[in-house]
């Protein structure tokens, strides 16, 4: 019991909680779905990022960054998609390396 106790302190300690992120989104200026923006409002390099969406029909798509830079953005739409345009009232959510649980989930609405 102690030792599940003390690991499980040094896992808080070593991981934060979650990564300090802000999300908007936009229409796309090519008419195809919407763009989600991700920053980090950290001053903190933020590693393996993964930005899940998962539309309102459950289809879910992913795209990787491998670093994020302190107060640096990303936009996502349908060409890091692959040609998948997000739709409205879609979930994002995102995590990183060092990291208890991910931010989100946001809906995206415009």
């Amino acid at each position: 019991m102690l030792a599940g106790v003390l690991l499980a302190a040094a896992l808080t300690s070593a991981c934060q909680l979650q990564p300090s992120l802000s999300f908007s989104a936009r229409e796309s200026m090519v008419g195809q779905g919407l763009v989600v923006t991700v920053t980090n409002t950290s001053e903190e390099f933020l590693h393996d990022v993964t930005i899940t969406i998962e539309s309102p029909s459950n289809e879910v798509k992913k795209h990787f960054e491998a670093t994020l830079k302190p107060h640096d953005s990303v936009d996502i739409g349908w060409l890091k998609l692959e040609g998948w345009p997000i739709p409205e009232g879609s979930k994002v959510t995102v995590s990183c390396k060092g990291f208890l649980r991910p931010a989100g989930p946001w809906t995206v609405e415009v």
